[in-house]
């Protein structure tokens, strides 16, 4: 199972990089966030103009299906993935991430 999330994790940001982060054409006021609310918590969509590049239901790097504990949460890191495609790298996810966004590990956990 841990195998299946890690390959559709490395899938969705494999084809983020080459339809969004490639194309320079892409102006990065178009690049937003929306949070939402599943049954296990909160979750984010990162959006290019109005479509969809990124769903992110639960917790990226953790084991399970838990999202993030508040609809805050879920929005600070959104805009940290926003900034890292801004600034030109690959958003990393995990507990790196996690410290970026200044979510504590007992928050995430």
């Amino acid at each position: 199972m841990l195998v299946l999330l890690a390959a559709i994790l490395i899938a969705a940001g494999s084809s983020f990089y080459f339809l969004v982060v490639q194309k320079p054409a892409t102006p990065a006021n178009n690049l937003h966030y929306s949070t939402f609310k599943t049954e296990h918590g909160w979750g984010y969509d990162i959006l290019v103009n109005d479509r969809i590049v990124i769903h992110q239901p639960m917790l990226p790097g953790k084991a399970g299906f838990n999202g993030f504990t508040t609809e805050q949460e879920a929005g600070t890191y959104a805009q940290n993935v926003i900034e890292s495609i801004k600034s030109g790298t690959h958003p990393f996810f995990g507990q790196k991430q996690t410290q970026r966004s200044g979510v504590s590990s007992a928050q995430s956990k």
